[in-house]
């Protein structure tokens, strides 16, 4: 399958979609076949193959819809997001009477908004850490962004394990005061 999703798009994105595949796939099937299976599908198993090839095939399209510098977690969401669209897509194309899930595409919904506040909670706060004096900022980022131990900040800034923990509880402070006006309930 991996080489015909080559042939839907440029060699430049080949690798993302390989990575995906391998990433997603063997998860995705057993998602989809768990789906199918709890809803008393007798083609549990060639209903998931349907549906994880054109949650591929979509994938593959809109590769470049995807941002990858957002992480991991948004890749999966996205990829997830298509999966359940998909699902529904093969009950309704097999008409068949089903019950609409709200709770299993609700679910992949809401992870995902929750991850974008996330995200935008976590950009406002390295905006914050970068606005501070670059000796607190360079512990901060890479205290809480990095999660380097205060022992291989040392090492890497060529400090005293000491002057480090002061560092991180001077900058801590200061961001918390930078960050006091900041609405942090998404």
């Amino acid at each position: 399958m991996l080489q015909f999703l080559f042939t839907l798009t440029d060699e430049s994105n080949h690798g993302k979609v390989e990575h995906i595949y391998y990433t997603y796939h063997e998860y995705m099937m057993k998602c989809a076949v768990s789906k199918f299976q709890s809803m008393g599908r007798t083609n549990a198993l060639y209903d998931a193959e349907d549906a994880v090839q054109a949650t591929f095939m979509k994938i593959t399209k809109y590769i470049n819809a995807i941002d990858f510098s957002r992480g991991e977690k948004d890749v999966k969401n996205y990829c997830f997001a298509i999966l359940s669209n998909e699902i529904l897509n093969v009950l309704s194309d097999n008409q068949e009477d089903f019950e609409f899930d709200e709770e299993f595409c609700s679910e992949i919904e809401y992870n995902f908004i929750e991850e974008l506040e996330i995200k935008e909670r976590y950009d406002e706060v390295v905006k914050a850490i970068e606005a501070l004096d670059e000796r607190y900022s360079t512990t901060l980022y890479l205290a809480l962004c990095k999660e380097m131990t205060p022992n291989e900040i040392a090492n890497i800034m060529g400090l005293t394990v000491k002057t480090v923990y002061t560092r991180l509880a001077r900058g801590r402070k200061l961001l918390l005061e930078s960050l006091k006006g900041a609405n942090f309930n998404g």
